[in-house]
């Protein structure tokens, strides 16, 4: 069964969908779906992770420049690409997940 997480950014108005699939091998298969043109290489470049790269952020695959290519740096969808491999390993709920709602990052306005 694969997991699947998708947000739309607010900030630039993009979709982002990634599906993270269990392999025979022990890899975790990896699919970046957007309407971003950025993030069109990091999809092409990023098809499989280790768990070495869902567990060790300093070294992940996920965290390289030459993987990442010219997406924003504030762009989620690395994060999502960790949330939804672990998810697909056990390692966050499939059914606790969905009901912890958005998760949000909100501007503090002056008082």
């Amino acid at each position: 069964m694969s997991s699947t997480i998708e947000t739309k950014m607010s900030i630039c108005d993009k979709y982002i969908r990634v599906t993270a699939d269990q392999r025979e091998d022990g890899t975790i298969g990896i699919k970046v779906e957007s309407d971003c043109d950025a993030l069109q290489g990091f999809a092409e470049n990023l098809t499989s992770v280790t768990m070495d790269d869902i567990l060790n952020f300093e070294t992940s695959n996920i965290n390289k420049e030459e993987v990442r290519g010219n997406m924003s740096m504030i762009c989620v969808a690395p994060i999502m690409v960790y949330q939804a491999a672990w998810m697909e390993c056990g390692m966050l709920s499939r059914r606790i997940y969905p009901k912890s709602g958005p998760i949000t990052i909100d501007m503090v306005k002056d008082e």
